[in-house]
């Protein structure tokens, strides 16, 4: 069963659904007595850690993009309409608070891929992660990032823009 301050967390999260909470996960609804999500089996019990930022160390974090800058705008994931800049490089993301780029969900990797630039271009380098990283709707090792990429880590889609 969920403690009353866990259900307190999750309705000030805005997970609570009357009698009925959201996976923080998968979103699916869930009955507040259970200890695991039965559509991703997310545990919903023990200490749970508050990060109070997505990224460290000066990593520019924004709602609303600035043009000539090189970000990653979510389209889709926990965290949608949100943009991140790619500023300083490289650029560590993952599921390890450390990382520069922080997501939180247990389809990413505590380091699932590194964004750096190599002369003019910017490119994403999978980390060892163990979904993948996506590029386009391709599993890649490697791949630039051009104007519109649709990069995919986890259940985050990103849309890589400089413009």
């Amino acid at each position: 069963m969920i403690e009353s301050h866990k259900m307190f967390q999750l309705r000030a999260k805005g997970f609570m659904m009357g009698e009925k909470a959201l996976c923080p996960v998968c979103q699916y609804e869930i009955d507040i007595s259970a200890n695991s999500c039965a559509h991703c089996g997310f545990k919903l019990v023990g200490a749970t850690q508050e990060f109070s930022s997505p990224g460290t160390g000066g990593f520019a974090f924004n709602e609303t993009a600035v043009c000539g800058k090189p970000h990653l705008t979510v389209t889709k994931g926990p965290i949608a309409g949100q943009v991140f800049y790619l500023e300083p490089l490289p650029i560590s993301i993952g599921r390890d608070p450390e990382c520069d780029l922080f997501l939180n969900n247990m389809t990413v990797s505590r380091l699932h891929a590194i964004i750096e630039k190599h002369g003019s271009k910017l490119y994403v380098r999978d980390g060892g992660s163990l979904n993948g990283t996506w590029v386009d709707g391709k599993v890649v090792e490697e791949a630039d990032l051009v104007e519109g990429t649709l990069l995919q880590i986890g259940t985050f889609s990103m849309r890589f823009s400089c413009l």
